[in-house]
């Protein structure tokens, strides 16, 4: 059975990302993100990216089928994109959760128990119900299991109080 994963802010081939993730250079920290993504992702599993990809070209060749949810960054033509993702989305609804690149307005959660975004790198919210996967908090640089983040996430924000 295929594993599905999440993950955001690839920013492959961006020189300015790179060097604030501690990388020397965009090759360097291509190479690590596309090495992280070679252990974890089998040809098999579906790798939902929460925008932000900037150079899609280095996702070509990488195992799994991929999803985009466009991000901020992502401004190519669509058919640049649709070369590489089978589907490309707005938000998209899982399990209950709206995955995007921005986080919601928290009014959104009637409708959803759970927002799972990119966009805020390593910064969180103080809701706990907006579950960040940019590639600074992803273990490894390594996209991370979707339902077990949910069930994570579930778990701690049951009795828990909001920052409002």
């Amino acid at each position: 059975m295929p594993t599905i994963y999440v993950c955001a802010d690839l920013h492959f081939g961006h020189t300015k990302v790179a060097l604030a993730r501690g990388f020397p250079n965009a090759a360097a920290h291509d190479a690590a993100l596309r090495d992280a993504w070679m252990r974890t992702v089998t040809k098999r599993d579906v790798v939902y990216v929460l925008g932000d990809v900037f150079n899609q070209d280095w996702l070509q060749d990488l195992p799994g089928t991929k999803k985009l949810v466009l991000g901020n960054h992502d401004q190519r033509p669509m058919s640049a994109y649709s070369k590489v993702f089978s589907k490309i989305y707005g938000s998209y609804e899982f399990d209950g959760c709206i995955l995007t690149h921005i986080p919601v307005h928290p009014s959104q959660f009637g409708r959803y128990r759970l927002n799972v975004h990119g966009h805020t790198h390593d910064h969180s919210l103080a809701d706990l119900r907006y579950v960040p996967v940019s590639m600074e908090v992803c273990p490894h640089y390594a996209p991370m299991p979707l339902r077990e983040l949910i069930s994570k996430a579930d778990s701690l924000f049951v009795g828990a109080t909001t920052v409002e």
